[in-house]
């Protein structure tokens, strides 16, 4: 879990504000119309989550297995150990997802020791099973966020943080893996599915 400022939690909330009043402002002040912080980071999940389930299904099914360790492509990808496959990047994104969501929640996750998802998923079909319940209890942790409780102090591994960080975080490692996942697609001569052209 990676650390977050006050400075940048601050930020990201007064940005919220901001963007809620000026929404207020030019609906006439209509609470209805306002975005919320919940609402805002909603809206960032959904999008990341539309690339990442569009990119695994795309991938045909025996491209899952590849990673530029197995393809030998020049440069060190083995150290310490050999980088994810296209398979374990999407289970890992689930994983973590389940991760800063039951921190959110304050649920105690059971313990894993592998950070690449349940290893009896494997095919592409289960990967994209798979990845649909970690999202959807994010966006359930997302919605809980609220006014009152956003920088309130939630146990996060031997530490604590606000609840906002580990939101800003699962928005934040999913869309790091999916550029990840974008350098694999271009490696096998693949374009992204949100870099093509629109019909």
């Amino acid at each position: 879990m990676k650390s977050y400022t006050p400075i940048a939690v601050l930020a990201f909330v007064c940005l919220t504000f901001s963007v809620a009043s000026f929404a207020q402002a030019a609906g006439g002040g209509s609470p209805a119309s306002a975005p919320t912080i919940a609402s805002a980071l909603d809206r960032s999940l959904s999008s990341i989550e539309r690339n990442i389930m569009n990119a695994a299904q795309a991938i045909p099914e025996e491209k899952y297995d590849f990673s530029p360790a197995t393809a030998n492509i020049p440069g060190d990808f083995k150290t310490p150990d050999p980088v994810r496959t296209l398979g374990q990047q999407f289970k890992h994104i689930g994983d973590a997802l389940e991760s800063y969501s039951s921190i959110i929640l304050a649920e105690k996750r059971p313990e894993t020791s592998d950070e690449n998802g349940p290893k009896n998923v494997k095919t592409k079909q289960d990967v994209i099973n798979y990845l649909k319940a970690p999202f959807a209890k994010a966006h359930t942790a997302i919605i809980t966020i609220n006014q009152q409780n956003v920088v309130e102090m939630v146990q996060a591994g031997n530490n604590k943080a606000p609840r906002l960080a580990p939101a800003l975080g699962m928005i934040g490692h999913s869309n790091n893996h999916y550029g990840q996942i974008i350098e694999y697609l271009r490696m096998n001569g693949m374009v992204p599915p949100e870099s093509q052209p629109r019909k």
